[in-house]
C-alpha cells in the first residue's frame, strides 16, 4: 500500500525552490526570503510525521520504496549533489528549521562539511568510502608534522677492518653487546593523561581550559579599558587589545570585532589623555581595514541578525563613520525599506566624522545618490550642512527634494522654518508631506497660519495628515479649534477616518484639557480608526 506523501511532497518542492533560488541571489534578496517562509509553512506538515529517513539516489530522493517529486528538476539536483559528496541517506528530526536546510544546500555544493553544527535537526550518512575519506581528513589533522631532512648528508663512516683470524691459543672472543635501539626520527606518542600538556610548538584543536579564546579577552579587556582610571593602565590594556588583534580578526566573526570596535569608541569619552585616544583609533583602525567594515556594513542589512549584534554593529559602524559613510549609502539604495532603520540609526551614531565623506557624495550625477547623502548630513546633526541641505530643496529631482526636507527635520532649528515653507506648494506629494515635517520640527509658531491656509487647498490625505500633526505639534493657541473641526465626522468633502485619526493624533500634543476632553469622547467613537487613535492617545 502506497504512503500519502502529499505533506513531504509540499515540504520537498519549497526546499527545491529555495535551493534554486539560493545558488542565484544572496539570502537578503526578497525572492530568497519568500522561499524560506514557504519552507517554514510547509515545516509543520513535515515535523507531524516524526523523524524522516531518505535515501539519495543519483536522480532524487526515496522514501519507502516511493520516488518522491521525480518530475522535479530542482530536487533531483540538490540529491544529485548529494549523492556526489558520498551522502546516501538524511535524517530529518521534528524541530529543523530553513536555517538547516540552507546548511544542507552547503553540503551539497561542498562549503560545508557533512558533520558541521549548522545542520542541526539534519543528519547526514555518508557511504563507507566518503565516512573513510571524512575520518583520513580529520586524522590527518592530528599526525605530527615529519622532521625536518638534515642540510647536508654525512658521508657513511668507512668500514672497520676484518679483525685477524684466531689462534688456537687465543681464548675465544666475548660476544658483542646488542647494539642500541635506533633513535625515532620524529617526536613519539604521548599517551594522554590529566596532567599532559598542549605541545606548543604545533597548532592543536584541543581544549585548554587555562586559555581563553581572543574574543572573550578583548571583550574583557575593553570592558577594564572603561573602568582604567590610571593612564598606566590604560597603555597597558590598549596594548594587550593590540595583541589579539591578529587572532581576533582571525575568526571571521563580524560581530565580535564590532563589539571591540563598538567598546573602545565608547571608551574614547572617559580618557582624556590625547596620546591614548590616538592609540585606541590605531587598534580600532587595525581591527577595522576597508573589507571588514564592508562586511560589517552589509551585514547591518541582512535579515536575519540578533539584536544585540546588530546594536554592535550600529555602533561600530558609526564609530567607524569616516571610513564607513561611504558603503552605507551604496547599502542603503539596495537594502529593503523595512531594514533601512539600521542605516540611518548608524550615521545618526556617526554624528559629524560623516560630513565630509558626504559632501563628496552629494556631487554625484546620480540623484538616488545624492538623495542618501542629503538625508544621512541631517542626521549627522552638524548646522554647518543647513545651508548645503537648503539649496537641495530646489534640486530638480522630487527625491532629492524630500531627502533634503526630512535632512532639515532631522536638525530642527527655527531658521530651516522659513526656507521650508515654499515647498508645501511642491508639485510631489511625498515633498509636501516632508515640508509639513520640517516646519513641524523648526518649532516656529508662526508657521500655523501657513499651515491652517494649506489645510484649505490640500487634496491628498497623505499631506493633510501631515499638515495636521504639524499642526498639533506647533501648539498655537487657535490650534485647538482647527484640530478639533478636523477630527468631527461629516465635512464637505467628507472627512476620511484617516484624517480624523490624523486630527486626534495633533490633539494628543495639546497639552489641554479642552484636547483631553476630546479624546475622551473620541475612544467611543463608531469609527475603529478614530477610536483606536484615540485610545492610544489617551495612554
Amino acid at each position: 500500500m502506497a504512503i500519502d506523501t502529499g505533506g513531504v511532497d509540499r515540504a520537498l518542492g519549497a526546499i527545491g525552490t529555495t535551493f534554486r533560488l539560493t545558488r542565484l541571489y544572496p539570502p537578503s534578496h526578497p525572492a530568497v526570503l519568500e522561499a524560506m517562509r514557504q519552507i517554514s509553512s510547509a515545516l509543520p506538515a513535515l515535523a507531524a510525521l516524526g523523524t524522516v529517513e531518505w535515501k539519495i539516489g543519483a536522480t532524487g530522493l526515496h522514501w519507502h520504496g516511493q520516488h518522491l517529486l521525480p518530475r522535479n528538476t530542482q530536487v533531483a539536483e540538490l540529491s544529485g549533489l548529494l549523492f556526489a559528496r558520498g551522502i546516501r541517506s538524511i535524517q530529518v528530526n521534528p524541530g529543523v528549521t530553513p536555517e538547516h536546510w540552507l546548511g544542507l544546500f552547503g553540503v551539497a555544493v561542498g562549503n560545508v562539511a557533512p558533520d558541521d553544527a549548522v545542520l542541526g535537526r539534519i543528519t547526514v550518512l555518508l557511504g563507507r568510502r566518503a565516512s573513510q575519506r571524512l575520518s583520513a581528513s580529520r586524522a590527518l589533522g592530528e599526525v605530527p608534522p615529519a622532521p625536518e631532512p638534515p642540510a647536508v648528508a654525512e658521508a657513511p663512516p668507512p668500514p672497520p677492518p676484518p679483525p685477524p683470524p684466531p689462534t688456537p691459543s687465543d681464548p675465544a672472543p666475548a660476544p658483542a653487546p646488542p647494539p642500541p635501539p635506533p633513535s625515532p626520527s620524529g617526536p613519539a606518542p604521548v599517551a594522554w593523561s590529566p596532567t599532559a600538556t598542549v605541545n606548543p610548538s604545533r597548532a592543536s584543536s584541543v581544549f585548554r581550559p587555562d586559555v581563553l579564546p581572543p574574543d572573550v579577552e578583548a571583550r574583557r579587556a575593553v570592558i577594564a579599558l572603561q573602568a582604567a582610571s590610571r593612564p598606566e593602565d590604560q597603555r597597558a590594556i590598549i596594548e594587550k587589545v593590540r595583541q589579539l588583534t591578529p587572532s581576533v580578526i582571525a575568526l571571521r566573526d563580524i560581530g565580535a570585532v564590532a563589539e571591540v570596535v563598538a567598546g573602545l569608541d565608547r571608551s574614547l569619552g572617559k580618557i582624556q589623555d590625547p596620546e591614548i585616544q590616538e592609540a585606541i583609533g590605531e587598534v580600532a583602525g587595525a581591527l577595522a581595514d576597508e573589507t571588514i567594515v564592508e562586511r560589517m556594513v552589509a551585514r547591518l542589512g541582512e535579515p536575519r541578525v540578533p539584536p544585540a549584534e546588530r546594536a554592535h554593529l550600529v555602533h561600530a559602524v558609526g564609530a567607524l563613520g569616516a571610513v564607513s559613510a561611504g558603503y552605507v549609502v551604496d547599502a542603503y539604495l539596495h537594502v529593503l525599506p523595512e531594514l533601512r532603520e539600521a542605516y540611518r540609526a548608524a550615521m545618526r551614531a556617526a554624528g559629524e566624522r560623516t560630513v565630509e565623506l558626504l559632501r563628496a557624495r552629494i556631487e554625484s550625477k546620480v540623484p538616488e545618490v545624492v538623495a542618501a547623502a542629503a538625508e544621512f548630513l541631517g542626521l549627522s546633526g552638524s548646522p554647518d550642512v543647513a545651508e548645503l541641505l537648503i539649496r537641495l530643496t530646489r534640486h530638480a529631482d522630487e527625491r532629492v527634494r524630500e531627502a533634503a526636507l526630512l535632512g532639515l527635520a532631522e536638525l530642527g532649528g527655527r531658521e530651516i522654518s522659513r526656507p521650508a515653507i515654499p515647498s508645501l506648494k511642491d508639485e510631489s506629494v511625498l515633498v509636501r508631506t516632508a515640508a509639513a515635517r520640517a516646519v513641524a520640527a523648526a518649532g516656529d509658531v508662526g508657521a500655523t497660519t501657513v499651515l491652517v491656509r494649506r489645510l484649505e487647498q490640500e487634496k491628498d490625505e497623505g499631506v493633510l495628515a501631515a499638515l495636521l500633526k504639524a499642526i498639533g505639534q506647533l501648539g498655537a493657541p487657535d490650534a485647538l479649534e482647527v484640530l478639533a473641526k478636523y477630527a468631527e465626522p461629516g465635512g464637505k468633502p467628507r472627512r476620511t477616518p484617516f484624517v480624523r485619526a490624523a486630527a486626534i493624533e495633533g490633539l494628543a500634543r495639546l497639552d489641554r484639557l479642552e484636547a483631553k476632553a476630546l479624546l475622551e469622547l473620541y475612544a467611543r467613537d463608531k469609527e475603529p480608526t478614530v477610536k483606536r487613535a484615540a485610545e492610544a492617545s489617551l495612554r
